[in-house]
C-alpha cells in the first residue's frame, strides 16, 4: 500500500525556528517560571554558613539568620562581591549576614545595618540587597523571584501525616535540560517500557494503561489511570511490601501543580501508599536541580533511604541523558512542531497548553 512520507516538522532546520525572534517567543514560558514557587535547598542542608543557591539564572544566598530561613541577592550592595563568601555574625539586633570584602553587615530583608568603616552610620545607610519570598516547608526552602507568587504553595499533606515516614533524595543537577521538559518526562507512562525496562516498565510491553485528565484545583493538572497496573514486587522501592506475588496491583496518580511540582503516589488495596514529590528547579533556562521528598505508610524508616533515595538515584540516571537530549532545549511555543498521539500523550498536550496560558497571562507576547 502506497503511504504519503513527510519529515515530522521538526526534522527541518528551517522549521525549528532558531532565529532570534522565536527563540524569545518560546522563552516566554522559561521567564513565567520566576512567578512561581521553587525549592532551592533542602532544610536540612541549611545552616548559619551561607551556601550559594540558582534560581531562573539569578545567583542567591541562602542562610539562616536566628534560626529562620533567608534567601538574598549573591551580592553586596557596595562593591557586588558574593555574600555566600561571607560568614554570619551576631549583634545586638540579632543576626547578620557579613560581606568578606569590606565587612559591611545585612539583615534577613536585605538592610545594610553596619558598614564597619563607618559605624556612626549604623541604621542610616539606604543601601540594601534584594531579599526575596520564602517558606520552608515539606523539607526544603521555598523561593519565588516575583513579589507577588502567581500560585500558592504546592501541597503535599502526606509529609505532615504522622503514618507516613520522609525522607530526602539528595539533589541532583542536571545540565542541557529545561525544567519543563523534565516535569513532562516525571508525567510520562509511555516511557517507562523503555528507559526504566525491567525497573519501571517492560519493553515486551508497552502499551500504556488508561488513564484520565483533569483539572482538580485552580492550580492542578491530574493524571490517574483508569485501572489498576502491575509493578514488580522485586523492585527495590517495593522491598517493605510483603507479599508472595510475583507482580503489585497499584493504582497511580500524579497530581501536577503547575508549573511544575509533581505528587506521585501509588498505592494498593491493602492501603500501602508511596509517595514522591517532586521539583525541578529551573537554576537556569538550560539547567535544573532536582529535589524530591519521598513518603511512606508502610515499611520501616531504618530502610527508607535506601528504597526510596537508592531507587531513585538509579531512576532518575536512567531519565538524565534521554531528557538532557531532548531539542529544542525549550519546548516549542508551536504545538504542531512535535507529534502526540490520542491517548497516550493526552496529558502531555493539556499541561503545554497550560504553560502557553501561564507564559500568555504573565510574559505578554507584546512586553506589556
Amino acid at each position: 500500500m502506497d503511504t504519503d512520507w513527510a519529515l515530522a516538522k521538526n526534522q527541518s532546520l528551517a522549521d525549528l525556528r532558531l532565529n532570534r525572534m522565536d527563540a524569545e517567543a518560546e522563552g516566554r514560558i522559561y521567564q513565567a517560571l520566576r512567578h512561581f514557587w521553587h525549592p532551592v535547598i533542602y532544610s536540612q542542608e541549611l545552616t548559619d554558613s551561607p551556601e550559594r543557591v540558582w534560581l531562573c539564572g539569578e545567583q542567591l544566598v541562602a542562610v539562616r539568620l536566628d534560626g529562620e530561613a533567608v534567601v538574598l541577592n549573591d551580592m553586596c550592595a557596595h562593591r557586588g562581591t558574593a555574600l555566600s563568601l561571607g560568614k554570619v555574625v551576631a549583634s545586638d539586633d540579632g543576626e547578620a549576614i557579613q560581606c568578606p570584602y569590606h565587612g559591611w553587615r545585612y539583615a534577613g530583608d536585605g538592610r545594610c545595618v553596619l558598614a564597619p568603616q563607618r559605624p556612626d552610620l549604623a541604621g542610616k545607610l539606604r543601601a540594601r540587597v534584594k531579599s526575596h519570598n520564602v517558606v520552608e516547608r515539606y523539607g526544603m526552602v521555598w523561593v519565588c523571584l516575583a513579589d507577588d507568587p502567581h500560585f500558592p504553595l504546592p501541597e503535599f499533606p502526606q509529609f505532615e501525616d504522622p503514618s507516613y515516614d520522609w525522607v530526602a533524595v539528595p539533589s541532583t543537577s542536571w545540565d542541557h535540560t529545561f525544567a519543563v521538559r523534565r516535569t513532562e518526562n516525571y508525567t510520562d507512562p509511555a516511557h517507562l517500557a523503555f528507559v526504566h525496562d525491567g525497573y519501571l516498565g517492560d519493553s515486551r510491553q508497552p502499551a500504556i494503561p488508561e488513564y484520565e485528565v483533569s483539572q482538580t484545583a485552580h492550580n492542578v493538572l491530574q493524571m490517574r489511570l483508569a485501572e489498576p497496573c502491575f509493578e514488580p514486587a522485586s523492585a527495590g522501592k517495593n522491598k517493605s511490601i510483603v507479599t508472595e506475588s510475583e507482580f503489585l496491583e497499584v493504582m497511580k496518580t500524579w497530581d501536577c501543580f503547575m508549573p511544575l511540582t509533581v505528587l506521585l503516589r501509588v498505592f494498593d488495596t491493602e492501603g500501602n501508599d508511596y509517595c514522591l514529590f517532586f521539583h525541578p528547579t529551573p537554576t537556569s533556562a538550560t539547567t535544573i536541580r532536582n529535589f524530591t521528598i519521598g513518603a511512606r505508610n508502610f515499611g520501616s524508616a531504618s530502610t527508607i533511604f535506601d528504597e526510596i533515595a537508592g531507587w531513585n538515584k538509579i531512576v532518575y540516571e536512567q531519565d538524565e541523558p534521554i531528557v538532557s537530549s531532548q531539542r529544542p532545549e525549550q519546548l516549542p511555543e508551536d504545538l504542531s512542531m512535535e507529534m502526540y498521539l490520542a491517548g497516550v500523550d493526552t496529558f502531555s498536550l493539556r499541561y503545554r497548553k497550560w504553560l502557553l496560558e501561564l507564559a500568555d497571562e504573565l510574559v505578554p507576547a507584546d512586553g506589556s
